[in-house]
């Protein structure tokens, strides 16, 4: 998951564990005053960085949570990260080993769902096919169904590449790239790129970047043909962050995009013709800590958002399609602030349109990284005629993470339906989550 490098105040590559504040582990058994298992001490509270609550002689108690590198050792790739926004694999686990001296708990132990491991959905929503997904993936997206084919970002110590994943569920990364995300001049040094963890899709192409230590952070963006290899784009992006598509366009959050410049906001690169034309149209507050996150829902309403300026918190609202095709007209952005607020209630690390809504991955910085607590759902409706606003629904909350044994990591739109991407110690796949029992 997005780790916000820009946010903590530190440069650079980075690998890192996905942290477990929220790490529930299986303690005794039997009956007890106390508890019976680690569920029963949910109530107890949070614990201390880098410990947990578990249920030890049927008392709640607090143990070291045990988060072990796995067999490969740590994946330094998926923690590449710039001022711009680093992102971490989020999802490396224990190798099931035991515990440790010290009350150290492992996971292993734990039962676990075969598909959800030990994430837990909650009631309104159903579980539809899994698949397996490489390490390497850094972002996936679908293309319109009913056949949905999809598309990754791979990240690898020497590449930074746009493969074709097969059709869903038949998820195979393809032999060969499509083609690379890295514009000729960063070639000689790939290492010195940081992929931003987005990947989107305008109808017929994809948009994806990249961005390079500094600050502002240099960057770049492809643009990506998927049926003719070696036809690729490549527009200058500063601070790119997030992206998402619609037919013959794309929005980008970031510093700037081709021509089209501005500081922080949101960027609309129209693709129906050639050259592409760039326009501003999503105006931040004059002081923010960082770009952020975007999406758009089945019914056209987009959600976009910055970190905050004192707190770094993530924050977002709903604009309109038709307000966006205003500001593209008139060159004349919108100012996001005036829009109606998504109100996560928490910081949040990764968002994706779910049906006529957005599905956020919620959770807080902790000892180690950005610890994802839930994935929830926010409804989206448009006003009514008039010019009245987006109404935003109350939080859904469709997967809950009970203990740090399962992380999330990546999160997507597949149709209506939303991609969820899990790791744990049975290794990493795509998880499809459908509203409705």
């Amino acid at each position: 998951m997005r780790t916000d490098m820009k946010r903590m105040g530190t440069k650079g590559k980075r690998a890192a564990l996905m942290g477990a504040l929220l790490a529930v582990v299986l303690g005794g058994t039997g009956c007890g005053d106390e508890c019976v298992d680690a569920f029963d001490c949910r109530d107890q509270g949070a614990a201390p960085a880098g410990q947990s609550w578990a249920c030890v002689e049927q008392k709640c108690t607090q143990v070291v949570v045990d988060i072990e590198e796995d067999d490969a050792g740590t994946d330094t790739d998926a923690g590449t990260g710039t001022d711009a926004g680093t992102e971490t694999d989020a999802g490396t686990e224990t190798d099931g080993g035991t515990g440790t001296d010290g009350g150290t708990v492992a996971c292993a132990p734990l039962p676990r769902e075969q598909v959800l491991g030990t994430l837990q959905l909650q009631p309104g929503f159903s579980v539809a096919e899994s698949a397996s997904l490489s390490d390497e993936v850094r972002a996936v997206v679908s293309t319109p169904g009913p056949t949905y084919s999809l598309f990754a970002v791979l990240e690898t110590a020497t590449g930074r590449d746009v493969f074709s994943l097969g059709t869903w569920p038949d998820v195979v990364v393809a032999d060969t790239a499509i083609d690379t995300i890295i514009a000729p001049a960063d070639r000689a040094t790939p290492t010195a790129t940081f992929a931003s963890y987005y990947l989107a899709h305008d109808g017929s192409r994809l948009l994806a970047g990249y961005t390079k230590a500094g600050f502002p952070a240099p960057g770049s963006v492809a643009v990506v043909d998927p049926s003719k290899r070696d036809a690729t784009t490549y527009l200058d992006a500063p601070d790119n962050y997030s992206a998402a598509g619609t037919t013959d366009a794309f929005f980008l959050n970031g510093g700037g995009l081709d021509t089209a410049s501005g500081g922080l906001g949101v960027y609309a690169l129209v693709t129906s013709a050639k050259p592409f034309v760039a326009v501003k149209v999503v105006e931040f507050p004059a002081e923010v800590g960082g770009s952020g996150f975007t999406a758009i829902a089945d019914n056209g309403i987009a959600v976009f958002g910055y970190s905050a300026a004192d707190t770094y918190v993530n924050v977002a609202h709903a604009v309109s399609n038709s307000k966006l095709g205003e500001a593209l007209a008139s060159r004349t952005p919108v100012v996001l602030t005036n829009e109606p607020k998504v109100d996560v209630g928490a910081n949040f690390n990764a968002a994706a349109g779910f049906g006529n809504g957005v599905a956020v991955a919620r959770g807080a910085y902790g000892a180690m990284d950005f610890e994802v607590t839930d994935v929830s759902r926010f409804s989206l409706t448009p006003g009514l005629g008039g010019g009245q606003p987006i109404s935003v629904g109350t939080r859904e909350a469709v997967l809950n993470a009970m203990d740090a044994c399962t992380a999330v990591n990546l999160l997507s739109s597949l149709g209506s339906d939303l991609l969820v991407g899990v790791k744990d110690v049975n290794g990493r796949r795509l998880v499809r989550i459908r509203q409705g029992q």
